[in-house]
Formats: structure tokens, C-alpha cells, sequence
């Protein structure tokens, strides 16, 4: 009965009675009426047609001119599209599956179909759905806009969203949900307590609940080593061996975090359905993905095709210089900083006084807010770089972006604090120059991302209900198909003027040179970890509130793992271990330990050697701990040993059915000859 009720897909020009709006597509005051309907008719129309085949209500708030698109489906075109996309599920053994319609009825909780996706996954199919309306040959250019060209193959809304003819598209939050969500997971009162990481992966999806789980098992992992800084920190030890043993304990411990990491993140994966790992010829191009169409040579579908060599030419000829040009950049901001240091210092020396001595920390105040400024620069300039190249995946887009982001702020971060451990070797100015770096950009940090958001979100609410009090009495909502209920008209009202969630990218370069503070130089400054570790606590509740009260809900979307950060962290800790050895051989007292007549290259061969040691220690850890659970590992061999039966008795079943088949048509001949 499922099946057949899963089949019956019709598409209505009217919402149906039960009509549940998921996700809302807001345009511009100035958007004209006949982009608006044209792009109503192409969401409602046919799939066969070109459509999406969607649930349309269009509203028009007179007060603000602007028009608000609330759009849903049927049970029955949700579930097709969840087939279409190929949506893990929880099979009747218990095992994720991708779902089948024609097999519906044996996945766990199809008895109640209504109910069978969850909210977040409706609207990721929505969203799907409205990404996969291209123009066609028919559609030259926007209606209304002449002047605003369409191609064949192009993302209709995404035309629309470049163009600011369409200002956002979002899913609607569900308070209730929201409010049960948040009641355990930004409250102060469970600052100690283990996130719900689960009900964050089903409300908000994989991706931003592999961020939170990431960040509370780094925060957790900083424990042993702020404990030892503020050991080191409290006691008057003073020995060479000192600085040595907290370097290799820390490079050691960075070593089983992250390997750590890997197996919790399997069992995150393994229990959420993302362990398979969808092949790039099977991903289908991201929506922005522009070019002439053609054919995916191994799905057979229509999609854009781009020349590789066009992208390529476009990295390396444009991009690299571009970005080298950048990297110049932060070398000089650099040196502007170390030349105002060195200013601050001879005004201290002369008169050392409390205002002077305020002045004498003034540069690095400063050079810690320029280096945020000159970041967000870059990343508008690395944004359209990024967009520029057409990466076909957005997988591939992703990872282009992270590595440039990585490269520059890297550079613009750290470019100081190598300049003052190997060139000037101070390191009393290390320490001091890493303390003001790593706190400055914090409070920066928890200003920015905790008070400022707060403040303009009670201010926000605020306005939002004097003007929907003034509006209701004078003016009336104007609606075409179906009424929407006053409820959600508020709160909707409310949710367009919440601020866009861009993504974790930035939640994990925050992360990752905070990770670079602490391990990079740890021998400098024992108490980096402890700073990190009282901001962090701090980060994952204030977090949490944005994710629940600043931002629009942004759309789940599917992961397995973080990416490409893990090979960027990896890849501090391996610098890590360089970098601590290097400056542990530059400490006078370590020197003293080798014999007064070795040469300055037998001095640098032994530390090398000494590195690689240690280097060799960290790869033995890493390689003699499995990247995936001892029962993750049974688990998935059960699943793919079951999925092989079930291939095996589908194809049995197939092979008898064709042969009754052929045994009834010999036997049919038979018979006529017989009756001749």
C-alpha cells in the first residue's frame, strides 16, 4: 500500500489542504511580477516539463513591498525525491540503505509515511529540487529582465540569487523543536555537560554536527596540557629539561587527539548513515557549476560540461599570482608591525612609565586587529577567485576555498612569531608577542561571535514586533493559493531578518590557528592551552545560541568527516614538531649539553636527527592506531556482507522468474503445435 501511494505523484497548481511550508525563497521590493510568476509556474510545473513539481504560496507583505515564496510538497514528491537523491535510511535490519521507493515498505517507520523524513531532510530535498531547474533552449533570458541572459543548463535561482532579484532562500526553523534543542545545549547551566550531538545532527545535519562534535573533543583534548601550563606556570622549576619535556608531551598528546579524532568521527558516521563515500562521477554538479551541455559519461545524464584545461589555466595563471600577491602583503604588515615595535621600545627605554608601558603593547594590539582586517579582505578576494575557476563538485570548490584560506592566514598569522623565534631569536619577545597574538584575537573573537550577535538579536526581535503590531491594524497580507497561518507569518517575518549562517568554514579556521598557537610554539608559552581551553568553553555554548537565536536555520547537509581540516591539522602538528625542536636547539642551556669544540653543522645535524626521531615516534603512533574502531569495522563488514545476500537472492529471484517465464512460453508453443 506504501508503494502504491508513493507512486500516485501528482503536481496541483494549488497547495493541497495539509499544506506544510518547509522552506522560504524571499525576493527583492524591487523584483518585478513577471520574474516572480515565471519562476512560481517553473516551480510548480511538471518534472517531465522541466519543473520541480513543488507546493507554491506567494504572499506579499505590503508594508515592506516584498514577496515571500512558501514552498513545500507532497508526501509522495518528497519521498520521490529522497529516491532521487539517493537518501540513506534506516533499513528493517536496523542498517542505513539507500532509499528505494519500490522497496519503501521495509525501511523503519514507513508505516507513517507524513512522518518518515524528518523536517531537515524535506527541506534539503526542496532545496535539491529547486537547484535542479536549469533554463532551457526556450528560456533566452529572465522575464522581465531583458537584459539579464539565460544559457542553457544554468541554475535558475541561482541566476536569480546572483542578480538580487532573489535576496535569500531558507528553511524555516520549528520552534518547538528549536526551543527543546536549545533548552540543553547554549544554557550556561550545561557549560560542563556533553553536547546532544545526535539531536544537533537531526536537526541542523552531519556537517555542523561534526563541527560541534570536533570542537568539544578538541576542548576536551586541551585538558592534560593546560594542566601542565598551569603547573609549569605556579612551580619555580627552572631546567633545560624543562620546555623539552612539555614540547614532546604535547607533540605526542597533539598526535592521539587527532587520531582519536578519526575513530570518534567513524562512529559518528557509521551511527548517522554517511559512512559510503558517493564517487565523484556519480556527484551531480553544484548549482553554480556553469558550461555547455552535455552528457555525464557514466550516469548518462545531461549536465554542464567545462573544459579541465580552462579551469587550470584560470588557477595558475590568475589565482597563484593573486594570492602570491597577498602573501607579499602580509610580509609587509609584517614588517610595518615590527618597525612600530621597535618605535614603542625606545619610547619605553627613555621614560618607563605606566603610559609608556601601555604604548610598549600597543603594536601588537593593533597588528592583532589589522591581521583580522587584511583576513577578511583576502577572503572576499579568495571568494570570487574560488567562484571564477567553475570547480565542477562541491566537494572540489570547498577544498579550493579551505586551501587558500589556509595558505594566507597562516602566513598573515604566523609569519611574526617565525620572524622573532629563528631570525631575531628572542624569546622573551616570542612569548610575550604569542600571549598578546593568541589573546587579543579571542576576545576579538568572543566580542564579535557572542556579544554583538546577542545585542542585535534582542534589538531585532524588538523592531520586528512594533512593525508587525503597526502593519496589522492598517494593512492586510496579500495571498495567492492558500492562506498562511498568522503563526508562521510572524515568525517567518522574524526569521527574514536573522542574519545568514555562511557555513563552519570560518568556526574551523578559528580553530585550526588557535591549534597553531598552542602547538606551534609550546615551549614559548606553557599557557597557550589554558587560554585556548577557557575560550573554547565559552565558544561551544555561544555558538550554539547563534546556531538557535541569531542565524537563519541553514540547510542539513551531508559528511562523513571535516575535510580537508583534518589534513591541515595533521599537517601543524608535523611543523609542530620542527618548530619545537628547532627552538629547543636554540636554547643556550641545551648547548651547553654538547661538546665545546662541535661545529655549528654537527650542532644542526644532531637536532635533525633528534626531529626525526621524534617525527618517527609521531607517525608509529599514528600508524599503529586504527583509523576506525575494532566494532565499526565488524559492523560495516555484517552490512556489506548482507547487502551482497540481498543482491545475490534479488538476482535469483530474477533468474527464476526468467525462466518460469521462458518454461510458460515453451510450453505455450508446445501446446500449439499439439492443438496442429
Amino acid at each position: 500500500m506504501a508503494t502504491e501511494r508513493i507512486q500516485r505523484v501528482s503536481a496541483g497548481k494549488t497547495p493541497s489542504s495539509n499544506f506544510q511550508p518547509l522552506v522560504i525563497i524571499q525576493f527583492s521590493s524591487t523584483s518585478k511580477q513577471a520574474a516572480i510568476e515565471w519562476l512560481v509556474a517553473k516551480l510548480q510545473a511538471t518534472r517531465a516539463s522541466g519543473g520541480a513539481e513543488l507546493e507554491v504560496s506567494t504572499v506579499v507583505m505590503h508594508h515592506s513591498q516584498e514577496t515571500l515564496l512558501y514552498i513545500g510538497g507532497t508526501t509522495e514528491r518528497l519521498l520521490l525525491g529522497a529516491d532521487m537523491m539517493d537518501m540513506e535510511k534506516k533499513y528493517g535490519d536496523g542498517n542505513y540503505r539507500e532509499f528505494s521507493i519500490h522497496d519503501a515498505h521495509n525501511f523503519l517507520g514507513s508505516e507513517d509515511l507524513d512522518s518518515f523524513l524528518t523536517m531537515a531532510e524535506k527541506q534539503k530535498i526542496i532545496l535539491h529540487e529547486i537547484e535542479a531547474v536549469r533554463a532551457s533552449e526556450e528560456d533566452p533570458h529572465i522575464p522581465g529582465y531583458e537584459n539579464i541572459k539565460l544559457y542553457p543548463g544554468k541554475s535558475i535561482i541561482k541566476k536569480y540569487q546572483s542578480r538580487n532579484i532573489v535576496t535569500t532562500t531558507f528553511p524555516i526553523h520549528d520552534d518547538e523543536c528549536l526551543k527543546k534543542l536549545g533548552a540543553e545545549w547554549y544554557q550556561m547551566k550545561h557549560a560542563f555537560k556533553q553536547q546532544p550531538i545526535d539531536r544537533i545532527q537531526h536537526y541542523f545535519g552531519d556537517k555542523i554536527a561534526l563541527y560541534f562534535a570536533f570542537l568539544g573533543f578538541y576542548t576536551i583534548a586541551l585538558l592534560p596540557p593546560a594542566m601542565i601550563g598551569i603547573i609549569y606556570f605556579v612551580t619555580s622549576w627552572e631546567s633545560m629539561y624543562r620546555e623539552a619535556i612539555f614540547s614532546v608531551f604535547n607533540l605526542i598528546w597533539a598526535t592521539l587527539f587527532l587520531e582519536a579524532w578519526k575513530r570518534y568521527n567513524a562512529e559518528l558516521s557509521f551511527r548517522w548513515g554517511t559512512t559510503d563515500i558517493v564517487s565523484s562521477k556519480f556527484e551531480e554538479p553544484r548549482a553554480n557549476f556553469y558550461g555547455t551541455i552535455g552528457r555525464n559519461v557514466v550516469t548518462g545524464k545531461p549536465e554542464p560540461v567545462y573544459p579541465k584545461w580552462k579551469r587550470v589555466a584560470r588557477f595558475y595563471g590568475v589565482t597563484v599570482p593573486v594570492v602570491a600577491f597577498w602573501l607579499v602583503v602580509a610580509f609587509y604588515v609584517m614588517l610595518g608591525y615590527f618597525y612600530l615595535q621597535a618605535l614603542a621600545d625606545k619610547k619605553y627605554e627613555k621614560d618607563k612609565s605606566w603610559f609608556n608601558m601601555g604604548v610598549l603593547y600597543l603594536p601588537t594590539a593593533i597588528y592583532a586587529v589589522i591581521i583580522g582586517v587584511v583576513n577578511t579582505i583576502y577572503r572576499s578576494v579568495a571568494k570570487k577567485l574560488n567562484d571564477w575557476e567553475n570547480h565542477r563538485l562541491q566537494s572540489s570548490y570547498d577544498n579550493h576555498f579551505i586551501i587558500k584560506l589556509i595558505l594566507f592566514d597562516f602566513v598573515n598569522c604566523f609569519i611574526s612569531l617565525f620572524y622573532v623565534a629563528f631570525y631575531l631569536q628572542d624569546m622573551t619577545l616570542l612569548r610575550s608577542h604569542l600571549a598578546a597574538l593568541l589573546i587579543t584575537q579571542q576576545v576579538i573573537g568572543q566580542i564579535k561571535e557572542a556579544m554583538v550577535p546577542f545585542i542585535f538579536m534582542r534589538r531585532r526581535k524588538r523592531q520586528v514586533d512594533e512593525l508587525l503590531k503597526k502593519t496589522s491594524t492598517v494593512e492586510k497580507v496579500e495571498y495567492y493559493n492558500n492562506e498562511v497561518d498568522d503563526g508562521l507569518q510572524k515568525q517567518v517575518n522574524l526569521e527574514t531578518t536573522m542574519d545568514e549562517y555562511e557555513g563552519t568554514l570560518d568556526d574551523y579556521l578559528e580553530m585550526f590557528l588557535q591549534f597553531g598557537y598552542v602547538f606551534l610554539f609550546s615551549s614559548a608559552f606553557p599557557l597557550a592551552a589554558v587560554w585556548a581551553l577557557l575560550n573554547n568553553v565559552t565558544e561551544i555554548r555561544s555558538d550554539a545560541f547563534k546556531m538557535c537565536k541569531v542565524f537563519r536555520r541553514p540547510f542539513a547537509e551531508t559528511a562523513s568527516n571535516i575535510g580537508a581540516w583534518q589534513l591541515a591539522f595533521e599537517l601543524i602538528s608535523v611543523m609542530a614538531v620542527i618548530t619545537n625542536c628547532a627552538l629547543i636547539g636554540m636554547n643556550p642551556e641545551v648547548k651547553k649539553l654538547l661538546p665545546t669544540d662541535i661545529t655549528p653543522v654537527n650542532t644542526v645535524l644532531i637536532f635533525v636527527l633528534v626531529e626525526h626521531i621524534i617525527l618517527a615516534v609521531k607517525f608509529a603512533v599514528a600508524y599503529f592506531i586504527p583509523d576506525t574502531p575494532k566494532w565499526v569495522q565488524i559492523e560495516l563488514a555484517r552490512v556489506a556482507f548482507k547487502s551482497k545476500q540481498a543482491l545475490h537472492k534479488e538476482r535469483l529471484d530474477a533468474s527464476t522468474a526468467k525462466r518460469l517465464k521462458v518454461q510458460q512460453m515453451m510450453s505455450k508453443d508446445m501446446a500449439k503445435q499439439t492443438s496442429f
